[in-house]
């Protein structure tokens, strides 16, 4: 039988609300009754409905990891340097986020339809790494894209790519390669 907020609530003595603030860490609680919760979550190997959570909060524990080809070793470097951030305290209900690479292998329709599964998700962030593809009209699709994505409260992090204007609230993360090339000769 799946065990319940109630009955996580009914062990430690306190109302469902109070569970869910301890869970959430949204709201000020007492030491010894936060105590008291995370007991009764570990007696009762309690487990958040992540889905229901979701729909409450708005957003979830998921970040996308969009990268062009997993099997690149840039790549894979990227996405364990991003599962390595996110995976510490932070997240609602246990700290962690979970972390999901998305392999686009270079397609313009695939990068888009990962957008959309993650906008579907209530991703928390999305990370997008590596070049973009230098095509007006796909860029015009990230972009509107990426700007419903912070619409609906998703960290967006353009990591190896130029700043993308028409989503000012993205943070990007871009590389001098050249620079770095003519340093080293």
């Amino acid at each position: 039988m799946t065990v319940t907020l109630a009955d996580v609530a009914a062990r430690a003595q306190v109302s469902p609300a109070t569970v869910s603030r301890v869970l959430n860490g949204n709201y000020p609680v007492a030491a010894s009754t936060r105590e008291r919760v995370l007991r009764a979550v570990d007696d009762l190997d309690y487990v958040l409905n992540g889905p229901a959570s979701s729909l409450a909060a708005a957003t979830s524990d998921l970040v996308g990891i969009l990268v062009n080809d997993i099997a690149d070793p840039f790549f894979g470097i990227m996405a364990a340097a991003i599962q390595s951030e996110i995976g510490g305290p932070g997240g609602r209900a246990g700290g962690e986020r979970l972390g999901v690479v998305c392999n686009t292998g270079g397609s313009p329709e695939r990068e888009l339809t990962y957008l959309t599964l993650l906008q579907r998700q209530r991703a928390a962030a999305v990370v997008l790494t590596g070049g973009a593809v230098e095509d007006a009209p796909h860029a015009a699709a990230v972009a509107a894209k990426l700007r419903k994505l912070e619409d609906a409260g998703t960290q967006v992090v353009l990591c190896g790519r130029q700043p993308a204007p028409d989503a000012p609230e993205a943070i990007a993360l871009t590389f001098d390669n050249r620079g770095g090339g003519q340093q080293i000769t």
